[in-house]
């Protein structure tokens, strides 16, 4: 149902609203190879989105919410490194699987026929944050693993809103920069 279907005035406002703000954030990350290219305008546009979107979020617990288990696809950070897909001058795609039973994610960048694999586990710290234990590293091409490295690496992730299609996170390493992370779910 889109917001401009005859049900649509049928929709809670906060529900038609949060519609209407999923569907202009999704437009606006079109064309920003993962936000690598956002101009500052654009990052802007994003961030009053973003804020006025987690001011709708349903989820309470997204710490431990199930609706967090599966794959997601990258769509816009504010990182301009290899979170956001960037190796060298190319941005290749960013995608995350994970796993709240077990409390394990994977990142995965692939690029051509290289793909790097970090490999997580996390700690609930409250019901919207995590304590992010960073494991491994592995690099891969055409299939075959050319390194893994172990890692000895944590970060926290704040997330401010999530329901059956998009999630935003803001992740912060050492330095405590939190960057966006916009996602939408993928299904294969």
């Amino acid at each position: 149902m889109t917001a401009s279907s005859p049900f649509a005035s049928f929709l809670k406002p906060s529900i038609q609203n949060s519609l209407n703000l999923k569907k202009e954030l999704l437009q606006k990350c079109i064309g920003t190879s993962n936000g690598v290219k956002a101009s500052p305008e654009i990052r802007d546009e994003i961030a009053s989105i973003v804020k006025r979107l987690e001011k709708v979020n349903a989820v309470k617990k997204i710490s431990s919410s199930k609706k967090m288990n599966g794959n997601w696809k990258l769509i816009y950070t504010t990182n301009d490194g290899s979170s956001a897909g960037k190796l060298g001058p190319f941005v290749g795609r960013v995608d995350q699987e994970i796993d709240v039973s077990t409390k394990r994610y994977k990142n995965f960048v692939r690029l051509g026929l290289l793909t790097g694999v970090l490999t997580a586990t996390w700690d609930n710290l409250d019901e919207k944050l995590w304590r992010v234990k960073f494991l491994d590293i592995e690099f891969k091409a055409f299939g075959i693993t050319l390194t893994k490295k172990p890692l000895n690496a944590l970060g926290t992730w704040r997330m401010s809103y999530l329901d059956d299609s998009l999630r935003i996170l803001y992740a912060a390493g050492s330095t405590g920069k939190e960057n966006i992370y916009v996602l939408t779910r993928e299904s294969f």
